[in-house]
């Protein structure tokens, strides 16, 4: 059924009823269901972590996989919405693979930054509260995302590093493993007895139950310099634990070295007034 408008030839601008109904009908539906699937993709994305915490994938890629899966059924849904609409699909994709060379080239940072999360994923390189360090990169793991990785550093600030950078570079991961090594250089005049000297050191280390007995520490001289005898204190910790061990071989160090009289070089310029 058509009405004309005005007195133009009808067959130019007269109006199709059915097939406006038609379309309004279809818009409608395509607005109704993109509110739909967000509530449904919600749920979904629920069921998706519970069901990743059950499979011990590590915390640290819930949101990246939760990330991808909501891009990729956006994409999906987005495209039944557009046939629901009745638009041609063959000029659509041969547009869009023209103009996803042009946004691939644009994007590809992006892209490998994607491709980087995939990677760290697989290598499973760190996890959730891991500290890491990657080139100038240094804190601890809080998040991976689809594009970045969020890292905090020891003094509370937030750094966002792009995923490729963990791909492509060495990734020291200092709290993967439950227990480390504590390691310490100290110097000791050479009028010191090394023995006397290797027993205050492991008095010392037996003094504090936080460093372990098995494995054992070792206490070995490791060179001669020009005004000492140089050691190396090497002893095992709960990872958890080591900045406090460390710290305390160092201030207990000097306090017994002082008390039992052993002297720690120190670079010394005499001027002498001529």
């Amino acid at each position: 059924m058509y009405f004309a408008i005005g007195s133009t030839s009808s067959s130019l601008w007269s109006i199709s009823w059915p097939t406006v109904i038609d379309y309004g009908i279809r818009i409608a539906g395509v607005i109704a269901g993109f509110f739909v699937f967000k509530v449904i993709l919600k749920v979904m994305m629920k069921i998706l972590g519970k069901r990743l915490e059950k499979r011990n994938i590590k915390n640290t890629f819930h949101s990246f996989i939760i990330s991808l899966t909501k891009a990729a059924l956006w994409i999906i849904v987005g495209l039944i919405f557009l046939q629901i609409l009745k638009v041609p699909m063959t000029p659509l994709i041969t547009a869009l693979g023209a103009l996803g060379i042009g946004i691939g080239l644009a994007l590809k940072d992006h892209m490998s930054n994607i491709a980087g999360g995939v990677m760290i994923a697989i290598n499973k390189q760190f996890d959730v509260g891991d500290y890491i360090k990657c080139t100038d990169i240094e804190g601890s793991i809080e998040d991976v995302e689809l594009f970045f990785t969020r890292l905090r550093t020891f003094d509370n600030k937030i750094i966002y590093a792009p995923n490729s950078i963990f791909a492509a570079n060495n990734v020291i991961n200092y709290t993967r493993e439950n227990i480390r090594r504590v390691d310490v250089s100290i110097g000791v005049s050479y009028e010191s007895e090394i023995e006397n000297v290797k027993k205050i050191i492991a008095d010392l280390l037996d003094s504090n139950d936080l460093i372990k007995k098995d494995p054992a520490s070792f206490i070995g001289v490791t060179n001669y310099g020009d005004s000492s005898v140089n050691l190396i204190i090497r002893a095992w910790v709960d990872t958890s634990n080591y900045w406090e061990v460390y710290f305390f071989i160092n201030e207990r160090l000097k306090k017994e070295f002082d008390s039992k009289g052993i002297v720690i070089p120190f670079p010394q310029l005499d001027v002498h007034k001529i």
